[in-house]
């Protein structure tokens, strides 16, 4: 048993096609039929049922899946701790991280990164299935809010903040040093749309406190939302930090008493091995948080 016969296996389990899997490896559809067949003659059990065109997994299949699919991403470890090894500091470092307001915060710590790590590509996705990508293997490292504890992820809780209100310089609650959750229910609001993060965890705060909001406008983008602010169409809720952020825009934040709170965590596979470059970007993260 081969790892490439293992890997052409892998692939044909998550096409279910042959000729699919064939074209995504570069090989002819006949050459994968006979790698295929090689596996189930030297295990003695079908690991496919052919049903025309259409493939399934079956038992076997399914077993030699689980055990392929360590096997290859144990091989993949050692490839990047002798790389570490070798301390080259190339290779690339994968993430997936809240997207917007996190954006900000990002800057700086990519920029040190870089400083250590030149020859590192790094590529940063935006997306509220931080953890998802993390167990699909898309990305090394996902960045998003505390998550339930899942046996095959390692999770670094790095930072707790609260939301506050935030409004144009003129607003008749711009003097004001707090507010109180009913009055969010008194004055128009621009939000992200309902299905976000940050809205989501709002949303579930105010049925919590018995309140309502008003969205008169949504939209994905914090930049949009605080020039949208600026322009007085309406005030937000967002994390308290972001003033720091938008200071110049003639715009209050207001602290929320009982405010909404969320909780940020670093998170990543168990069973893949993490980079030195990993292990340094989670350190920046959690120093400059």
């Amino acid at each position: 048993m081969e790892i490439r016969q293992l890997q052409y296996f892998l692939v044909l389990c998550k096409e279910l096609h042959f000729s699919e899997a064939a074209f995504k490896i570069g090989i002819s559809q006949p050459t994968l039929s006979q790698q295929i067949r090689v596996l189930e003659d030297e295990l003695e059990v079908p690991l496919f049922d052919r049903m025309g065109k259409k493939i399934a997994k079956t038992e076997a299949g399914e077993v030699l899946e689980s055990y392929a699919l360590q096997v290859v991403q144990q091989l993949s470890n050692a490839k990047k701790a002798i790389g570490d090894l070798n301390n080259l500091h190339t290779g690339s470092l994968r993430i997936a991280v809240l997207p917007s307001d996190l954006d900000y915060r990002l800057t700086e710590i990519l920029i040190d990164f870089r400083k250590d790590f030149p020859n590192t590509k790094v590529q940063v996705f935006p997306t509220i299935e931080s953890l998802t990508r993390v167990l699909d293997n898309d990305v090394d490292i996902g960045i998003g809010l505390k998550t339930e504890v899942d046996s095959r992820i390692e999770r670094i809780p790095f930072y707790t903040e609260t939301y506050s209100l935030f409004v144009n310089e003129t607003h008749e609650f711009a003097q004001k040093k707090s507010v109180i959750s009913g009055e969010l229910s008194e004055i128009p609001l621009v939000m992200y749309p309902q299905g976000k993060c940050g809205r989501d965890l709002i949303d579930k705060w105010c049925v919590k406190q018995g309140v309502t909001i008003d969205s008169v406008m949504e939209t994905g983008s914090a930049t949009s939302l605080f020039q949208l602010v600026r322009e007085d169409i309406g005030s937000t809720i967002q994390p308290s930090q972001l003033i720091e952020n938008f200071h110049s825009l003639g715009i209050r934040s207001i602290p929320i008493e009982s405010a909404p709170t969320r909780e940020l965590e670093i998170f990543y596979r168990n069973d893949r091995y993490l980079s030195k470059a990993a292990e340094a970007f989670i350190k920046l993260m959690i120093e400059k948080f």
